[in-house]
């Protein structure tokens, strides 16, 4: 029957008896309207050929043609159809983000006594649930992404075979959540189901958990990792000379942080050790819980090692815990030396034979790896002479000045050398590097040093034509700084390579230090920094932490141009031999000695040197390389600009070009900067040709800005945030299998699919047929 009506009114697709096609009205009447017009169009009927004259029988067919006529009518005016709705169903799905950054590498998240790292444990409970996820892939769109410092869709459907190497250097899970929303957009997303340790450099925005919110999406997380912090060491910072005199006590202040568990604990047994890469062997080792500590996870301690032989020295920091270490690639860092076969050369002069200057120049004399001028200076410029470097007088150029890595002046007029000296002096330590030791005396040092070229190498400020500095009148007692600690310094007791507390106490009698100047703390320079205090007796003992508030700076170091400073501000140490004969004046003199003469390695007596800096870089920060002339003829005939190169193994060399930035009398320089892309060991050359003879090279370790394993703890904390602001829940990694998710699906109702009935050929013939069978009936009785 559909059949023949489909084809009586020509329908092809939507028809009658077509799955889901109703018959329905473009106008539609109610069932008592209806009515009415069916019993409208028969009493209009009747009432037409009621009165008319003729057979009965054919105005009752007359009358009923007229009334099919007008129903008819009425039913095309109401607009007759078919009508199928379109409606579709649009499946909900669920986003599912795994961490594969570096630190799902780490093992802490196996049961007590189990190494089993934080991507096995992942693994290894998707691998447990993997029918369930097969299941929930039936019913919803599973698409799996993978994050760390960037993100991406690694699979649809049941859980990929390759879920990728967590090598990313970092995790971003705010950017990762922003990444899965709009690769979701369109779709209704039932869920997302974070598995992760939870470390992130940022955190989910305001603006995403409250799109989280509003669209009802449930956020369910599956911490990875210990939640109690593992213990871990980490070597942070290595801080070493580039260069060191054969022989010299070379000091590595090392920086280590401790996080988690035994490794904030006082009785941690882990050691610090100095190691050097060819042998082996250890140089020198420190107990971690003997450091000097600026906070609950940071300590700081200082290694020392002598080498005889000349050359490059590869040595090695390492720290050695004495239990499971999280994290074991950041336990050490190399430091590289290179050490100078001769001996530091120093020049002393002072003004009269006073009891410290005779102690001085004798340790100067005694010791073997210094050798030393010194000089005794008269008004009449007249001078004695003591030392193992016998010299003619007191250097007058720059060449002579050069010769001396320590310039020591004492109780001396600055009127006994001409002002080309003092000149000569300033520009030895800006621009060569020398270090510059002051010795405070009664007499001249440091008030008439003002107005001279050396008062901006005092790390006080005098004023000139006024008097000296005020000294304490009553004994006082030396207390060491931080600063010192911070550069390995007056570290006179061996057992705890500290400050011996008998020093800083005066009821030992020999600690009392006699004379010391009073230097008021508005005095002290800005970059000025306090090695040790000088306390009053009456206020004795302090600890360091108040040795400030009572007492004054007895020792000052400073940096100036490429050299350095130090001031002593008493002439007493050598009452220390009361105590334990040579060894503690020994132990204050000698380190800060090699301390100012080491930076004039890198100068003086070069003919040119390299400078890189920062010297351990960063990828992506600007290194700038410095390269400096100090031969007058290469001065004189020195390109515009130097060429250098930038290597590291197995990668093309970067070309560097240098260009001259400063000269001055005796020195060219030149600058350039480079930005490492990767991180490595990369060896910096210059390659021009004027200089190549030389051998110019600096090493510059470079790492990564954000390496993932620098917080190797998790952040479970932050990932139970995220769950209850979103509505989700914290889940097991055993719990993975019975994870419900709401049924977010979409019935989506379209523009339903409409055949009009109306205006088919059929209905128009129907009408006419109608039409004229009732003409000619009319025409039949004589009533047209």
């Amino acid at each position: 029957m559909n059949d023949i009506l489909n084809a009586i009114f020509g329908l092809d697709g939507l028809g009658f008896g077509s799955p889901d096609a109703a018959f329905g009205w473009a106008r539609p009447l109610a069932a008592w309207a209806w009515a009415v017009v069916i019993a409208a169009a028969v009493g209009v009927a009747l009432w037409t050929y009621r009165g008319l004259t003729g057979p009965r029988r054919t105005r009752v067919l007359l009358g009923i043609s007229r009334a099919l006529v007008l129903v008819l009518i009425t039913v095309l005016l109401s607009g007759p159809r078919l009508v199928r709705e379109r409606v579709t169903t649009q499946s909900d799905a669920v986003a599912v983000l795994l961490d594969r950054s570096a630190s799902m590498t780490l093992p802490d998240a196996g049961a007590p006594g189990e190494t089993r790292t934080r991507d096995e444990a992942l693994r290894g409970a998707l691998d447990a649930s993997a029918d369930a996820w097969a299941a929930l892939a039936e019913d919803k769109l599973v698409v799996w992404h993978a994050f760390a410092g960037t993100s991406g869709v690694i699979g649809e459907g049941p859980v990929p075979a390759d879920l990728g190497a967590p090598d990313g250097r970092r995790t971003e899970l705010g950017a990762a959540l922003d990444r899965a929303l709009r690769s979701a957009a369109g779709t209704p997303l039932s869920g997302i189901v974070i598995v992760s340790d939870g470390r992130s450099v940022d955190e989910p925005s305001r603006e995403t958990v409250r799109r989280l919110e509003r669209e009802h999406v449930p956020v369910y997380v599956v911490p990875v990792g210990s939640g109690e912090p593992a213990a871990d060491f980490a070597v942070v910072r290595a801080d070493a000379p580039r260069r060191a005199f054969v022989d010299d006590e070379v000091p590595v202040r090392v920086r280590i942080e401790s996080r988690g568990g035994a490794a904030d604990g006082p009785d941690t047994d882990a050691v610090v050790e100095l190691i050097d890469r060819a042998t082996g062997a250890v140089l020198d080792s420190v107990p971690l819980n003997d450091a000097s500590s600026d906070g609950a996870s940071t300590r700081e301690v200082t290694l020392r090692s002598a080498r005889a032989d000349p050359g490059a020295a590869g040595w090695s920091v390492r720290v050695r815990p004495g239990a499971a270490d999280l994290v074991a690639t950041n336990n050490s860092l190399d430091v590289d030396i290179d050490l100078v076969d001769r001996p530091l050369r120093a020049l002393y002069l002072d003004g009269y034979p006073r009891w410290e200057q005779r102690y001085l120049k004798n340790l100067l004399v005694r010791e073997r790896s210094i050798a030393s001028s010194n000089l005794l200076l008269s008004s009449a410029r007249r001078y004695l002479q003591e030392g193992d470097l016998l010299i003619d007088g007191v250097p007058t150029s720059p060449g002579e000045w050069s010769d001396y890595d320590v310039i020591i002046l004492g109780d001396i007029r600055p009127d006994l050398l001409s002002p080309d000296q003092l000149t000569q002096i300033r520009e030895h330590v800006a621009e060569r590097g020398a270090g510059l030791l002051w010795i405070a005396g009664e007499g001249a040092t440091p008030g008439a040093w003002a107005g001279t070229a050396l008062a901006d190498l005092l790390p006080v400020s005098m004023s000139q034509g006024r008097a000296g500095l005020p000294t304490w009148d009553e004994p006082v007692v030396l207390v060491r700084a931080e600063g010192a600690a911070r550069l390995g310094l007056l570290e006179l007791d061996e057992s705890t390579r500290g400050w011996p507390a008998r020093l800083s106490d005066p009821a030992t009698g020999w600690s009392r230090l006699r004379w010391a100047q009073r230097i008021a703390p508005e005095r002290v320079k800005p970059t000025a920094e306090v090695l040790a205090w000088a306390v009053p007796e009456h206020a004795a003992p302090v600890d360091a932490a108040r040795a400030g508030a009572v007492g004054s700076p007895a020792v000052l170091t400073m940096r100036y141009g490429a050299g350095s400073v130090v001031y002593v501000a008493t002439d007493e140490i050598w009452r220390w031999r009361y105590g334990r004969g040579e060894d503690l004046p020994e132990k204050f003199w000698l380190p800060i000695v090699r301390q100012l003469g080491r930076s004039s390695l890198g100068q003086s007596g070069a003919d040119a040197v390299l400078d890189a800096n920062p010297e351990r870089a960063l990828v992506g920060v600007p290194v700038q390389l410095r390269v400096d002339l100090l031969d007058q003829e290469l001065v004189d005939s020195a390109p515009q600009t130097v060429r250098a190169t930038v290597e590291r193994e197995g990668v093309p060399p970067v070309r560097v070009r240098l260009t001259r930035s400063d000269e001055s009398g005796s020195r060219a320089r030149y600058a350039g900067t480079w930005a490492a892309d990767d991180p490595g060991s990369y060896t910096v050359r210059v390659t021009e040709p004027v200089l190549s003879g030389l051998n110019l090279s600096a090493g510059v370790p470079v790492a990564w800005p954000d390496d993932e394993l620098r917080r190797p703890e998790t952040d479970h904390a932050l990932l139970a945030r995220l769950a209850e602001q979103t509505g989700g829940a914290v889940l097991g990694l055993d719990e993975l299998s019975a994870l419900s998710l709401p049924n977010r699906e979409l019935v989506i109702v379209g523009e339903p699919e409409t055949v009009t009935l109306w205006d088919r050929p059929f209905v128009l013939a129907l009408l006419v047929l109608l039409l004229t069978a009732e003409w000619i009936g009319r025409r039949f009785i004589h009533l047209a």
